[in-house]
């Protein structure tokens, strides 16, 4: 049962005053969502000489462990959260603007495009989560349930499909009042059914909005017939699913899923759900976001985290240098590059962005002989998404662009 609330920001750090055991728990539960991520380093960590200082890295979301919810919002929001008086009148605000950033750049195909305007708009990441499973869910059962044919094998008195010839002359030999038959048969009772129905339950469980409960509710009530299992075996069964044509409409419900059941911690292999993270990338989110503005400003494809090549001659993967963005404007080459960061008077750009840039555009030119090389850098901003033009000591052009990442009012 959760009975405290933290709320803080990316790269925030706060002194708390929680015991060791509490303290634990939210380090494993950190720790987990390294491992099965990959990370360099857990999304919270305790540091300090008492080992108090809980520090937040570049992700965005909810930590649950211990009894304590630990909230973790965009950089650009510090203000909300410095203003306690602010957070409950706001929150809806900070996750509809989360929202269209999902819908706007398909970030892990979370969300699809369009589909932004919400009029309940959820107010915590745990919210969200379940309120975005909850639209995957209520739409797609509307057009018909996740049945599938599934393969059988049981040992009966009376014919049922077909004979499986090899078993009944090993196993069954001599034995004619039992036959072992096969057959397929068309149930909900699948993989896919029993995944969804298992991140269904966990998300009601924890939702406070109370539409996403609504039609959680609603598609528990359509997928009675299917089991309910652990989530590591509902997990385990949902590695075997085979997609086609026909249940390919499933798949952002599937994604979403398993985003949900993969956030529980360690004491899921015992039985219990006591922990629970849901976190997002600000800054793969905010490089997604920054390519599909470009492809709509510029009407053009645009590559993503290319490689250019190495600093030095010597082939060393180590020193590989990776553009973001890369697109081809008549005979010029453009490279961008999405800086997630807050600019600061006086303070912007930074002087190390702007090196990297540059060595950006000499080695793009290195790929494109006989094309001239242009640069943007691209930030976040909560305004008018403002423009700058400048020139590099080489004298390539640099522009300074400012992406909205707010949702726009009608």
């Amino acid at each position: 049962m959760i009975t405290r609330h933290l709320r803080l920001c990316e790269h925030e750090s706060r002194h708390v005053d929680w015991d060791h055991a509490t303290r634990e728990a939210v380090a494993q539960a950190a720790e987990h969502w390294r491992l099965q991520h990959g990370l360099a380093q857990p999304p919270l960590a305790f540091e300090g000489a008492d080992g108090r200082l809980l520090c937040a890295q570049q992700h965005v979301g909810v930590v649950e462990a211990g009894g304590v919810c630990v909230e973790i919002y965009p950089k650009l929001d510090s203000a909300l959260v410095d203003d306690p008086g602010l957070i409950e009148e706001r929150a809806g605000t900070v996750m509809a603007n989360l929202h269209w950033l999902l819908a706007e750049s398909g970030y892990g195909n979370l969300v699809d495009a369009g589909e932004a305007s919400v009029d309940d708009s959820p107010e915590g990441m745990a919210d969200l989560l379940a309120w975005l499973f909850a639209l995957r869910m209520r739409q797609q059962l509307g057009l018909g349930m996740p049945q599938e044919y599934v393969g059988r094998r049981e040992d009966l008195r009376l014919v049922r499909g077909r004979i499986e010839f090899s078993r009944q002359a090993t196993v069954h030999f001599g034995r004619p009042d039992v036959i072992a038959c096969a057959w397929d048969d068309f149930t909900p009772d699948t993989p896919l059914a029993r995944l969804l129905k298992c991140a269904a339950e966990l998300l009601l469980a924890r939702v406070r909005l109370a539409s996403a409960a609504s039609a959680l509710r609603d598609a528990l009530a359509m997928l009675e017939d299917v089991a309910s299992v652990h989530p590591l075996e509902a997990m385990s069964q949902a590695a075997g699913i085979r997609w086609s044509r026909l249940n390919a409409r499933w798949r952002s419900c599937h994604d979403l899923a398993l985003a949900a059941l993969r956030g529980l911690g360690r004491e899921m292999h015992s039985g219990g759900t006591e922990s629970f993270v849901f976190l997002l990338d600000m800054n793969a989110l905010f490089e997604c976001h920054c390519a599909r503005w470009l492809e709509r400003r510029w009407r053009v494809p645009v590559q993503e985290q290319v490689r250019l090549g190495t600093l030095l001659v010597s082939p060393n993967r180590r020193l590989g240098q990776d553009a973001d963005f890369l697109w081809l404007d008549d005979d010029v080459v453009w490279v961008g590059d999405a800086k997630y960061k807050r600019p600061n008077a006086g303070e912007w750009p930074k002087i190390d962005d702007v090196r990297q840039i540059i060595c950006y555009g000499q080695m793009v030119l290195r790929l494109h002989p006989g094309k001239c090389s242009r640069l943007m850098l691209l930030f976040p901003t909560t305004g008018h998404e403002t423009a700058s033009e400048h020139e590099a000591f080489d004298g390539q052009a640099l522009h300074l662009q400012g992406v909205s990442i707010v949702r726009p009012r009608p």
